[in-house]
């Protein structure tokens, strides 16, 4: 297999600034980007793929994923090899399998992380790095763009966009993993003037959803209750 991990729509898709690995310098970029009527359709498609992505993920994975890596991949080697991999692959489009087997020839230590010995690193660890560098960019990409969408919203976002970011997120939160919902969820409140408590009572009472999305959609609730009533 050649060329990028990614689909070329993806791609096209997720454009600069939000294909960034890294949280520091996609952040900077990502309030430097002027919030233009080009920048937000870009960033409304780029939300909208993003999200999709990983609403399959979880309809595949469940809440979580270890993408078929050990433990220690995650726990005691992840910061070392996290630097390496942003030095790597510091963008979407840089995640091909070619990138990732060289990555992990050169840094990945199969007797410390997999208590195994090779030559060559085994197709499925190429694929399951892959794919993990692949969620934790476009996780970061999706929280990124919904921090963004909050901070232009007031002088920039005209109410058809707004609505338009609100029922992305809606119909996505109940089928995100629930580390992105306390992404979400806050961001539903904030930019839905108060509008959704029925939607966050529905969260709550989801007894299929993960417990700390209904804990963060009851606090979405409880602080639409505590607000005075419009004279």
């Amino acid at each position: 297999m050649t060329g990028p991990w990614v689909a070329a729509e993806m791609l096209a898709a997720v454009p600069a600034p939000w294909r960034l690995a890294d949280p520091v310098e996609r952040g900077k970029a990502a309030r430097e980007l002027p919030p233009d009527p080009v920048h937000r359709v870009e960033a409304l498609s780029a939300l909208e793929t993003c999200l999709a992505y990983l609403v399959d993920v979880r309809d595949r994975y469940g809440d979580e994923t270890d993408w078929g890596l050990p433990k220690a991949f995650f726990d005691d080697y992840w910061f070392i090899l996290y630097a390496r991999l942003k030095q790597s692959m510091p963008t979407l489009a840089d995640v091909t399998p070619e990138r990732v087997r060289d990555w992990a020839e050169a840094y990945l230590d199969p007797e410390g992380v997999f208590d195994v010995t090779w030559t060559t690193p085994p197709g499925e660890v190429v694929d399951s790095v892959g794919r993990s560098w692949v969620f934790f960019i476009l996780q970061g990409a999706a929280e990124s763009l919904v921090r963004w969408f909050r901070r232009v919203r007031p002088d920039h976002l005209d109410d058809a966009e707004r609505a338009r970011v609100v029922d992305l997120l809606k119909e996505a939160t109940p089928r995100l993993q629930w580390r992105l919902t306390t992404i979400t969820i806050p961001a539903i409140l904030d930019l839905s003037a108060s509008e959704e408590k029925g939607y966050f009572d529905r969260l709550v009472n989801d007894p299929g959803l993960h417990e700390k999305t209904r804990a963060e959609a009851e606090s979405a609730s409880s602080f639409i209750d505590r607000q005075p009533e419009p004279i």
